[in-house]
């Protein structure tokens, strides 16, 4: 997966749309508009029509979100900012009609809720990867233990525990022991998938388990979990292999 960030800015526009064949092969498309400048909103029209029609003689048509950003207060007045988001919708919203389209409105203060719009903008392209992770979340909400799903970089995908964000990566010392662990798996074990586990005196316990070395669940516990919670978090473990399949299905296809 490549993702490719292009400047709004006059100067790098004119650089970049003088080359269409850099945006050959798009799945997704992200233009994003400042709902705090409303003045340059039938530029970035202009802009967006002029990159659709490069779209057009490539012969794609991307998925395309729309980002109405600095949906936000900070230093906007509230009233002003309801009169940009509807001048926005007038503006926009029409031009992708014939897209498979969605649009949304964003902050920069709102990072957890960004961080799970770029998740799920990122695996919408395979629906049955998002029934997966929706499922997931689901499931962690009845397990009692502290549960994390990352890919094996420690970008966390989903969670149960408070004070992580999704779409965030694990503090250094978490990455670093799934990194140890998954050098482990290829070098030692040399398989695609491993378990690892550890206690301590006092009865704290972590498990690590690695699906087809892209895929990390991270389990952490205090005391014996109930029948219950077991039952769920194996349930949950055949799911994140079978996700991990089904993400390296999608990368083949």
């Amino acid at each position: 997966m490549g993702i490719f960030d292009f400047g709004g800015q006059e100067e790098f526009r004119k650089e970049y749309m003088e080359k269409p064949e850099i945006f050959r092969g798009t799945d997704i498309l992200i233009p994003i508009v400042s709902l705090h400048e409303p003045g340059a909103f039938e530029e970035a029209k202009e802009y967006f029509m002029n990159l659709l029609d490069l779209y057009r003689k490539n012969n794609e048509k991307p998925k395309i979100f729309l980002f109405l950003h600095k949906w936000d207060v900070e230093d906007y007045q509230k009233e002003l900012l309801d009169t940009n988001v509807k001048k926005a919708k007038e503006v926009f919203l029409g031009m992708f009609k014939d897209y498979d389209f969605n649009f949304m409105l964003t902050s920069i203060y709102e990072q957890d809720k960004l961080t799970k719009v770029f998740r799920d903008i990122l695996i919408s392209q395979y629906a049955e990867l998002k029934t997966h992770v929706e499922k997931a979340e689901k499931q962690l909400d009845e397990i009692k233990a502290k549960v994390i799903i990352a890919d094996i970089s420690g970008n966390v995908i989903v969670h149960n525990v408070q004070g992580v964000s999704s779409g965030f990566t694990l503090r250094g010392d978490l990455r670093d022991f799934i990194n140890a662990c998954n050098t482990v798996r290829e070098n030692i074990f040399m398989s695609d998938s491993a378990k690892f586990e550890g206690r301590n005196e006092d009865g704290k316990e972590i498990e690590l388990h690695i699906f087809k070395y892209i895929i990390s669940v991270l389990l952490l516990k205090s005391e014996e979990l109930s029948r219950e919670s077991q039952d769920k978090l194996n349930m949950l473990l055949k799911d994140m292999k079978l996700f991990a399949d089904l993400i390296i299905s999608a990368h083949k296809d």
